[in-house]
């Protein structure tokens, strides 16, 4: 068991100081920064929460490229099921990029009905794809991260 715990340690280890190396950190936020529109304490979830949770395997990474650029972005909570956040860079988007990032989100997280939540100004952008997975809308919750405004939930068990 010591030693599984071991290869973790090291297997995290080395894809922090590859990750940083690459700047793949940095390239990963700028992908999803449009988000902190939507939620305002976007940056410091991402360094204080996502980082550290990929480094410990809690939460794992889809990106899509072409060439070497990030064109999509999926985080997933494994254990969770819980599809956190995706991101189809503008120029990238009605390409069939956000289907395939959402079946390999499936893939991961071993479902077809993660738990997920979207702002009420981007559920219409959403809509059609929840529709086609028939994603079932279990709770609205009101100023959750901002004043006024709503977050959907859909699939919570």
């Amino acid at each position: 068991m010591s030693q599984h715990l071991n290869n973790d340690f090291i297997g995290a280890s080395i894809l922090y100081k590859y990750l940083n190396s690459q700047n793949e950190y940095q390239k990963i936020y700028s992908c999803l920064e449009d988000a902190k529109m939507y939620y305002p304490n976007f940056k410091k979830w991402y360094n204080e929460k996502v980082i550290p949770d990929l480094i410990n395997f809690k939460r794992e990474l889809i990106i899509e490229r072409r060439k070497d650029n990030i064109v999509g972005v999926s985080i997933v909570k494994v254990e969770e099921k819980k599809l956190c956040t995706l991101r189809i860079i503008d120029k990238f988007q009605n390409r069939g990029i956000g289907l395939k990032i959402f079946e390999k989100s499936f893939e991961k997280l071993n479902t077809e009905k993660p738990f997920l939540t979207v702002s009420e100004e981007k559920l219409p952008e959403f809509k059609r794809i929840f529709n086609y997975y028939k994603f079932n809308l279990t709770s609205v919750h009101h100023d959750l991260y901002r004043d006024g405004k709503k977050e959907y939930f859909f699939n919570e068990l």
